[in-house]
């Protein structure tokens, strides 16, 4: 199960716990990928127990850098990983292909697969609507670098293709960045999470 180039907004809610301290991250994330390319751009806001950050990110697979820019500044760093997988890991299976949620009347069907799985040493439960296979939803729980994890994940506004390809262009703050380390971003989209 595969997804297109697309865009949306992610809405994520995680709770972990990190250096035996309880923690609550949660955000909206305006996003746009393009698998031809090997672009990813999103923009982030949102709250870490209480206290707001904003973050935005270009990933540009072609040079093998990602730029993130917070608080004014851009910084750069080599990736340690290659484009994300924008598929299902083949792993995966499946459990129900129909839902019925919100509806007037018990005609109006939403049809949707849902896929369950792991990634890594998270249990995954994921719904993508099944014509444009765009994600709808998704929970993830288990650990993270060994530190337990829960997060939802909701996405909103999910349209296929790009309305904006000026979300891929440097910004001007970027173009004289020196590479100041290196970032292993998630191997599969489906499990990224910008914060």
């Amino acid at each position: 199960m595969c997804s297109q180039p697309m865009g949306g907004i992610q809405a994520v809610v995680t709770g972990t716990e990190e250096a035996g301290t309880l923690t609550l991250i949660q955000s909206s994330t305006r996003f746009s990928f393009d698998a031809n390319n090997t672009r990813i751009a999103a923009s982030t806001s949102g709250s870490r127990n209480g206290s707001g950050f904003q973050k935005d990110f270009l990933f540009l697979y072609q040079t093998g850098r990602v730029y993130i820019i917070e608080g004014g500044r851009c910084r750069a760093y080599q990736l340690l990983q290659h484009f994300p997988s924008p598929c299902l890991p083949q792993t995966f299976t499946s459990t129900w292909a129909m839902m019925w949620d919100g509806f007037v009347t018990f005609t109006d069907k939403l049809f949707m697969f849902e896929f369950v799985g792991d990634l890594h040493d998270l249990y995954c439960h994921v719904q993508v609507l099944a014509y444009t296979k765009l994600p709808v939803y998704m929970q993830q729980n288990g650990t993270v670098d060994q530190d337990p994890v829960f997060r939802t994940t909701a996405y909103t506004n999910a349209t296929l293709g790009i309305k904006n390809p000026d979300v891929f262009t440097l910004p001007s703050i970027c173009k004289t960045a020196e590479v100041e380390g290196t970032f292993d971003a998630p191997d599969y989209f489906i499990g990224l999470n910008f914060e």
